[in-house]
């Protein structure tokens, strides 16, 4: 295929390009983009999907999973601000269920353990995990007694449910992906007083547009939602490297759509679009809204970009895979050291992931934000590639990062 001459105009096609490959083979059953870049649309794009008569709906409502935790933590930083929370506070002064944990040693036996801080729930740091965790004992616990997976209990009572566990490690000692911001949430509902979804409605999503993202998607516009695809969370723990297929899989009874279901959590649960998203990528730059209101300091955005953990800690793992390079701020991964990215990265590039395959990453350096959407749960691999095509963060290599993955997809 004849290139344009123009670099940009190669950038635009080679994205697509390489898009509409993996819908070809049958990776993705649709896969939507967009990019910003000094606050004017860069590119953007929506290809799909393969296995439908019908054609992409106009604007897709997706489940976005753990692209949720941002947002609550973007929730977290603004009380902080307004001194209604600090990073140092105790978390059993907010919740009492939580004062006299244990531990989980590897002998079985438990200790007792340190006060868990909010600057642990930020980060991941706290001794919560998730049941999907390899070889955590901890986590084995939350999929026997199916914590995760239980839309039917409020975020009080989810929270109630997790004191009864005991940690997985020392709170501060090492950095495991968890329900840690699940807990956060319920903080800012007894700071505030507020319903979760009353309170990111009036302060985040209202002030910046989002029209779109909530905890439930309206009955009127349940016809845009994607279908998702992929395999469910005992067939990824069975068997974690199998290919994945473009199976749909009905997440409803645990990710419920439904308006009166009442639904909320910290680490998943909202509905959101591209577009929306976006929105709030391009927010966390400057902590304004398109309108150009501070929402948050200069300052305070400093702040939360900063990396919080210690080099002892570093690299994270997430599961079984290492994120060299980045440290973690108050939202997510943060690039500290390009030199020891496996992907092309630039520093303090930061951003995160769901589980159902979609992305965002934001680069105040660069000034340059963007989002993928797709719905495809147990793909980690191709998730990886997909960061490998979409984010890079110095907009002049972009087509040497597409071309280096797209000859690696054709041998």
């Amino acid at each position: 295929m004849t290139m344009p001459s123009n670099p940009l105009a190669q950038r635009n096609q080679l994205i697509g390009e390489v898009a509409q490959h993996y819908i070809d083979k049958g990776e993705f059953a649709s896969i939507e983009w967009r990019i910003l870049h000094k606050g004017e649309l860069l590119n953007a794009g929506a290809i799909g999907p393969q296995t439908a008569t019908a054609p992409l709906p106009e604007r897709p409502i997706y489940r976005i999973y753990s692209m949720t935790k941002p947002i609550v933590a973007v929730m977290a930083v603004m009380l902080l601000e307004r001194c209604k929370l600090h990073l140092f506070d105790p978390l059993g002064k907010f919740l009492p269920e939580f004062r006299d944990l244990q531990v989980l040693k590897d002998d079985g036996s438990t200790e007792p353990a340190a006060p868990i801080t909010i600057e642990q729930l930020f980060t991941h740091r706290a001794g919560f995990s998730y049941n999907f965790m390899p070889d955590c004992p901890v986590g084995a616990q939350y999929q026997a007694d199916g914590l995760i997976s239980d839309a039917d209990c409020s975020l009080a009572a989810f929270a109630s449910r997790a004191a009864g566990f005991p940690l997985a490690f020392q709170p501060g000692t090492r950095w495991h992906y968890s329900i840690a911001t699940d807990i956060l949430a319920r903080v800012l509902e007894v700071v505030t007083g507020l319903p979760l979804g009353t309170l990111l409605q009036r302060e985040i999503f209202d002030p910046l547009g989002m029209e779109e993202t909530q905890f439930f998607v309206p009955k009127s516009e349940q016809h845009r939602l994607l279908p998702m695809y992929g395999r469910s969370l005992d067939e990824i723990l069975a068997a974690p490297e199998s290919g994945t297929s473009l199976k749909l899989l009905d997440v409803e009874p645990s990710y419920p759509s439904d308006p009166q279901s009442g639904f909320a959590r910290g680490g998943h649960g909202l509905f959101s679009t591209a577009q929306d998203y976006l929105r709030f990528a391009s927010f966390t730059l400057d902590g304004c809204t398109p309108l150009g209101a501070s929402l948050i300091s200069r300052k305070m955005v400093e702040f939360m970009w900063q990396n919080r953990l210690s080099k002892a800690l570093l690299p994270y793992w997430l599961g079984p895979f290492a994120n060299p390079g980045y440290g973690f701020n108050l939202l997510g991964r943060v690039m500290l050291d390009p030199g020891q990215a496996v992907s092309l990265s630039g520093p303090g590039e930061g951003g995160w992931g769901g589980a159902a395959s979609t992305y965002y990453w934001a680069d105040r350096t660069e000034d340059f934000a963007g989002v993928i959407m797709t719905q495809h749960l147990g793909s980690p691999f191709l998730m990886l590639l997909l960061i490998h095509i979409f984010a890079p963060t110095r907009l002049g290599m972009m087509p040497y990062a597409v071309f280096c993955l797209e000859e690696n997809n054709r041998t």
